[in-house]
């Protein structure tokens, strides 16, 4: 390459090699990435589905027994909701939020990298052209010999750096807005999820409203749950 073997080329410029470690870094962050996305790939329509059926069962402990076998983020989400049905409405959509923006949370988790990468690559490319620059026109200045051919081939050498930081920017770049994009499609679903989730709340309190008399004059129908919702909770043992 140029004269130079790839080792050569390596020895000679320093930042060559903090680019290739750039790259190794670059590439296991998304090969990652796209292994979570894969392994929590789910149907969330289907899931949705399928919960509308068994909420309407009204057992609330079969249904967080048969999420918590689902894989994907909305039945995880779902989960750590469904013990609560008999807390206000208000606590119950912050808590479904919690749950959503944890999910967010881990679906975002090395994505800073990504990000990173494709911001300082360039610049780093850069540096080593600056650099292979000086150290080109430093020793043509202390050896006396000159002319173009020894001039390009320097500076030819030199913005191998450049093309290199660019080549680990692009692909920093593409994973990161394919994932940041992946990560959107998925709140969105969530959200999807959680709405779809609070119908079928309505729905079953407005059912239990006709059939059961109100404890008390003007009862909230944030409560109307609680009954149904103590199968979920576990029983409180002693020593625990």
């Amino acid at each position: 390459m140029l004269g130079m073997s790839l080792v050569e080329l390596f020895l000679a410029s320093p930042t060559m090699v903090v680019l290739l470690v750039c790259s190794v870094i670059t590439v296991g962050f998304a090969v990652e990435r796209a292994f979570y996305f894969m392994k929590t790939r789910a149907d969330a329509p289907r899931f949705l589905a399928d919960l509308t059926k068994r909420m309407k069962g009204n057992d609330p402990k079969s249904v967080l027994q048969w999420c918590k076998e689902q894989k994907g983020a909305a039945p995880r989400v779902v989960s750590q909701c469904l013990p609560f049905l008999h807390i206000s409405s208000g606590d119950l959509k912050q808590r479904f939020n919690t749950a959503i923006e944890m999910e967010q949370v881990e679906m975002e988790r090395n994505l800073s990298v990504l990000g990173t990468m494709s911001n300082i690559a360039p610049l780093l490319g850069l540096f080593g052209t600056v650099i292979g620059i000086i150290r080109a026109f430093a020793d043509i200045a202390r050896t006396g010999a000159g002319g173009s051919a020894v001039v390009a081939m320097g500076v030819s050498e030199a913005l191998l750096t450049t093309a290199a930081g660019i080549v680990v920017a692009v692909i920093a770049t593409i994973c990161f807005n394919l994932y940041v994009r992946r990560i959107r499609t998925r709140v969105i679903e969530l959200e999807d999820v959680r709405e779809e989730f609070f119908n079928i709340v309505r729905v079953m309190a407005a059912s239990r409203s006709k059939t059961a008399a109100p404890k008390t004059p003007g009862q909230s129908v944030d409560t109307i749950y609680e009954a149904a919702s103590e199968a979920t909770q576990e029983p409180v043992t002693a020593g625990k």
